[in-house]
């Protein structure tokens, strides 16, 4: 299941109840999966749950939910798992409810409804009670692209490599843009299974090599929803600049784990005026060393806007020991705000949180960025790492990051005269 996790427990506790007692409520009437259960999944977990169904950027459902047949030998591990929050994927905060336009929630009544469901063994139902197919979009989920970037040729991952950076360039020619564009919306496709994440950026022909001068575009992280801006706000992808994909492969070393990559990037531009160029850019403190065995290490960092800006998203990034994060804006008039608590960060599910509304945040404004990591060994034999060792800052997998990235842009258009 896909879309959403549950506000169930606040809403039991509103009410009354316990989740339990709400299940048993439900279940005094007969609930069918033709007439119940099916529209949930419909509107919730089919968007992946299907073949050919949606990949978040690596992540691939691993089994289909568009028929009874297809769900009910899950019926049981469905209710679990709902109920268990490991399903549907979505890690911030209750506290943070109704923020995110990307949030994937679940209401208390179609928890309840699954759980009756499952209580009374399953039925199938009326077929006539069931809604009509969707009929979903196949192909690109952004839609038709108006631009795909390609690499010049596809790269082999050696047999021996385990975790391996490449950078791969792309001369954006005349034909591809003929002028300054902004984007609106970006999506990548991995061109292979190792392919462990991908990140973008666009330089003036001859600046590739120069860090300070290149436009962070877009990336792909397991689980990352592909990126959509608002009107008025996008990034920037000059004429006659170049793409550079940063790639991050991880795999198992061995004969015959070569793979070939052909990964692309595909763009829709805005066809309306951009007064708003988007950064994306991350606090990190980058100077850390988790000690062996710890299994709850802090590490923190800041940033202060010295002008008003727009918040549009916040990312937290870490690798496999990271456990926790959260960003804390701290206002000129001394008051605070969580903007985003994630009390279950997972690897495995790296979100791009886009606040529904943008967050305006006035200058002066001290955003801090807190993650921590879980060095344990019982993590470690989990999520397959040494927890004898000391961690820093580092790119391969085994070792850690501590990014918090964040997506803003001036407030004030561009263009616009200071007294404005």
């Amino acid at each position: 299941m896909i879309k959403g996790i549950s506000v169930f427990a606040m809403a039991a506790l509103a009410s009354g109840f316990t989740g339990m007692a709400i299940a048993e409520e439900a279940a005094s009437g007969p609930v069918t999966f033709n007439k119940d259960v099916l529209p949930i999944l419909q509107k919730n977990c089919q968007d992946c749950h299907r073949p050919s169904g949606k990949n978040m950027s690596g992540m691939v459902a691993p089994m289909s939910f568009m028929s009874y047949e297809e769900v009910r030998p899950w019926a049981k591990a469905i209710a679990r798992v709902v109920d268990d929050k490991a399903m549907p994927p979505w890690h911030a905060s209750e506290a943070q409810h109704g923020k995110f336009r990307n949030e994937r929630v679940l209401s208390a009544d179609e928890l309840a409804t699954i759980a009756a469901w499952v209580k009374q063994n399953a039925p199938r139902g009326n077929p006539q009670d069931a809604p009509a197919p969707i009929k979903f979009q196949e192909g690109w989920y952004m839609g038709e692209p108006d631009l795909v970037v390609k690499f010049p040729e596809p790269f082999f991952v050696n047999d021996d490599v385990v975790d391996i950076y490449q950078d791969i360039s792309v001369e954006m020619t005349k034909e591809m843009v003929p002028e300054d564009k902004w984007i609106k919306k970006m999506e990548f496709a991995p061109g292979s299974e190792v392919v462990h994440h991908i990140i973008a950026y666009a330089s003036k022909k001859g600046d590739q090599g120069n860090l300070m001068r290149r436009t962070h575009l877009g990336g792909l992280a397991p689980g990352t929803d592909p990126a959509d801006y608002p009107e008025g706000y996008g990034k920037l992808l000059p004429a006659d600049s170049v793409v550079t994909f940063q790639m991050h492969y991880h795999k198992e070393a061995g004969p015959g784990t070569g793979r070939l990559d052909d990964s692309v990037m595909a763009l829709q531009f805005h066809d309306k005026p951009v007064e708003h160029q988007v950064t994306t850019s991350p606090i990190a403190h980058g100077n850390f060393e988790i000690p062996p065995f710890h299994s709850d290490w802090k590490v923190g960092g800041a940033r202060t806007f010295e002008e008003d800006v727009d918040l549009l998203a916040l990312m937290p990034h870490t690798h496999l020991r990271g456990s926790y994060a959260k960003y804390t804006a701290f206002y000129p008039d001394g008051s605070t705000e969580v903007l985003l608590e994630v009390p279950g960060y997972d690897f495995n599910w790296q979100t791009n949180y886009s606040f529904k509304d943008i967050k305006k945040i006035p200058a002066g404004t001290r955003i801090e960025w807190e993650v921590h990591y879980n060095n344990s060994k019982e993590n470690g034999e989990k999520n397959g790492f040494n927890p004898a060792e000391s961690v820093r800052f580092g790119q391969p997998t085994t070792d850690e990051m501590d990014l918090g990235w964040m997506s803003y842009s001036p407030t004030k258009a561009a263009g616009t005269a200071a007294s404005d």
